[in-house]
């Protein structure tokens, strides 16, 4: 949840969170404000926004990270949208598959890192090892500290689900 993430990362894959209308919640926020730093301070890294448009949405989590970055100043040559995927394993599967479109490299030749809140970080991560990423680590956003106890226990249950399915 803690850890540091490499330099100059290939790419970071921004793990979607709900969008309340076309307002950012908390956790995405967070996870973007991460992302922001982290490209800052890595020019050369690209970065894929991934989460589609669920229920209460007017836009897609893709279209409102993308919007919010180039808001920031990220460079939209440094920005790819995902906007198809649902959940954890929809969000790696089809970024990943971007990735190889637009970079013609798979997924095992790429550094990749996972924007998500810290306490999703090992779900995010471990998902990705199951599909093919060798070199995938983490890139943990801080989280809402008087929610930190509800993530967690809702965190371990999502693990042991994915686990049941085969996602780990």
């Amino acid at each position: 949840m803690t850890q540091k993430p490499s330099k100059n990362l290939d790419t970071l894959i921004v793990l979607g969170a709900q969008v309340n209308g076309t307002k950012l919640s908390n956790s995405l926020k967070l996870r973007l404000k991460r992302a922001k730093e982290y490209l800052n301070e890595n020019p050369e890294t690209i970065a894929v926004v991934s989460g589609g448009k669920g229920s209460g949405e007017e836009i897609s989590e893709a279209e409102a990270m993308y919007e919010y970055l180039v808001s920031q100043g990220i460079d939209t040559r440094r920005l790819i949208k995902e906007d198809r995927s649902t959940n954890t394993n929809e969000n790696l599967k089809y970024s990943l598959a971007l990735l190889e479109k637009e970079l013609n490299k798979k997924p095992e030749e790429l550094r990749i890192g996972i924007v998500t809140n810290g306490f999703h970080v090992f779900r995010g991560t471990s998902i990705g090892k199951k599909i093919g990423c060798r070199q995938i680590e983490g890139v943990p956003a801080k989280s809402n500290k008087f929610l930190q106890l509800n993530y967690l226990v809702r965190e371990c249950l999502g693990i042991w689900k994915d686990k049941l399915v085969g996602n780990l």
